[in-house]
């Protein structure tokens, strides 16, 4: 009997190759928003000390209007910094959301075909077993007929 070969074999490849397109954009998606995610963290952090540093300054004896609205300018800079990151980085995760259903899609589809290959392949084996067991049959009938 001929060896076992799945039909849709090329079909199969064209949809790994799709799968690990997919999930290779989906990583660099995900590396893109971790790293929004960490300068949206440093704007934070940055904000936060300015913060500190502003109530000290007005809390010391030093009162310079110029100074304090630097400080207030400056502050204001990074919330609006703060806010565009956060926005940009809800865009991201849309995008990554889209991508993730990508990957899911590309997943089904290989899986699908895989089963299909494994159904094929039983079926094969199958049928090869019955081909064994009618080649020791007609074995053992024909030496009977001998003897």
């Amino acid at each position: 009997m001929k060896r076992f070969k799945f039909s849709l074999e090329s079909v199969l490849k064209v949809r790994e190759k799709t799968l690990v397109d997919e999930q290779t954009k989906l990583a660099t998606l995900l590396s893109a928003v971790n790293k929004q995610q960490d300068k949206l963290n440093e704007n934070i952090n940055t904000l936060n000390l300015f913060k500190i540093k502003s109530e000290e300054y007005l809390q010391g004896n030093n009162f310079d209007p110029m100074t304090i609205s630097n400080y207030a300018m400056y502050g204001a800079k990074l919330q609006k910094e703060i806010n565009v990151q956060k926005e940009l980085i809800k865009k991201m995760q849309f995008s990554v959301e889209n991508q993730q259903q990508r990957v899911k899609e590309a997943y089904i589809k290989v899986k699908s075909l895989e089963n299909l290959e494994e159904k094929q392949k039983e079926r094969y084996l199958k049928e090869l077993q019955l081909e064994e067991i009618k080649e020791i049959d007609d074995i053992v009938n024909s030496r009977r007929n001998i003897a």
